[in-house]
């Protein structure tokens, strides 16, 4: 009898320990795949934030938003796109802020071309999309005289479609997502004519077709086929820009709101551990990237107030995006630090790694602004 006890006794206790040795095998598969799903995503430590209310932000979107203004109106004011994209931001900021001050001394910065003692060019993308300034200064002065400018730039842009209805510019780079998008938008904003609306909705709806990948994030090119930040940050400004916009019986609103939330999906999962976006979205090695982590800001921020995105579970990722970008990322100067230069569309993963980065360079200005302006706009 005490052998068969002992026999038994032996036996449940190699059973339990079979069991204890599968559950732990269970644990560490588990563990394995839950730190490789978190290997992109943000911490966890603000999941309470539920509304705009609950934000705890370590820096205000009015200071940031002012300090920024205030640098890039002491430089010399020109009209490549990525200035032209900071004027645009400092004038929206200005207008979420009620800062007339601010409008007023970027209204003066385009005198020069006003007058014509500045040219500036047309006939690219990158050239056209100038129309967002003089469009936005329209809208908050009502002086014609700038409409007419910006109208001449979108409508240039237009002159000879392509027979799928596509401007002739067209070149299916991610970038120009924005650049035609937003001056289309800007056009319907400041003229109310749906014409403008129906080109921006289809130049953006055709490049998803031909850019959007599985995972919501979008190739640089199609030769290019990386998730260059930055080039993510221009598609997804633009889309933040139209739904703004489009009427929900636009035969394209549910397409586009599905392709913005995808990509949207995509950017929470691979939003850095550190709150960051990085330069490779996909790449967790690759550097912390100010620009696109503005742009992306701004288009989640623009959905979550929308009421497109949930704000549960999008807010924290907001708020720690800001946190980092702006305690970390911009200087006493009013400078956003650490900015991709400008980049070309390549097949070589290692030219985007390598990218130089810059201190004070417009893309981040300009980024950082769209931010702030959002952000204003959420806590109204």
């Amino acid at each position: 009898m005490k052998r068969n006890q002992l026999l038994i006794s032996v036996f449940s206790l190699a059973i339990a320990l079979l069991i204890q040795a599968d559950l732990s095998a269970q644990s560490k598969g588990s563990n394995h795949t839950q730190s490789l799903a978190n290997l992109h995503t943000r911490p966890a430590s603000n999941q309470h934030v539920q509304s705009a209310a609950d934000l705890d932000l370590n820096t205000s979107p009015i200071e940031i938003g002012n300090s920024i203004a205030a640098n890039i109106i002491d430089r010399r004011f020109g009209w490549r796109y990525q200035k032209v994209c900071a004027y645009y931001g400092a004038l929206i900021f200005a207008g979420a802020s009620d800062n007339k001050d601010i409008t007023r001394q970027i209204e003066e910065g385009f005198q020069p071309y006003y007058l014509g003692k500045r040219k500036y060019r047309r006939g690219h993308v990158d050239f056209n999309v100038f129309g967002i300034w003089p469009f936005e200064l329209y809208q908050q002065t009502g002086k014609k005289d700038y409409l007419k400018i910006a109208k001449d730039l979108a409508d240039h842009e237009y002159s000879d479609p392509r027979p799928d209805g596509l401007t002739e510019l067209t070149r299916f780079w991610v970038d120009d997502m924005y650049m035609v998008g937003s001056l289309q938008v800007q056009a319907f904003r400041s003229t109310g004519d749906e014409k403008y609306l129906d080109r921006a909705a289809l130049q953006i709806i055709t490049y998803i077709d031909s850019l959007q990948r599985p995972n919501g994030l979008f190739y640089h090119r199609p030769d290019a086929p990386h998730y260059w930040g930055r080039g993510n940050g221009w598609g997804a400004a633009a889309l933040g820009e139209l739904l703004s916009e489009l009427p929900e019986n636009h035969k394209y609103y549910d397409r586009l709101v599905a392709a913005y939330r995808k990509m949207m999906q995509g950017l929470f999962a691979f939003q850095g551990s550190d709150g960051m976006w990085h330069q490779l979205l996909d790449n967790p090695e690759s550097f912390a990237e100010p620009s696109c982590t503005g742009m992306f800001l701004f288009s989640m921020i623009t959905g979550v107030d929308m009421g497109i995105l949930p704000a549960e579970k999008y807010l924290p990722a907001i708020e720690n995006g800001w946190n980092a970008l702006t305690t970390e990322f911009v200087n006493e100067k009013g400078e956003v630090i650490d900015v991709c230069m400008w980049t070309n569309a390549k097949k070589r993963v290692g030219y985007y790694l390598r990218r130089p980065r810059i201190t004070g360079d417009y893309h981040g200005q300009a980024a950082v602004l769209w931010a702030s302006t959002a952000m204003i706009r959420l806590q109204e």
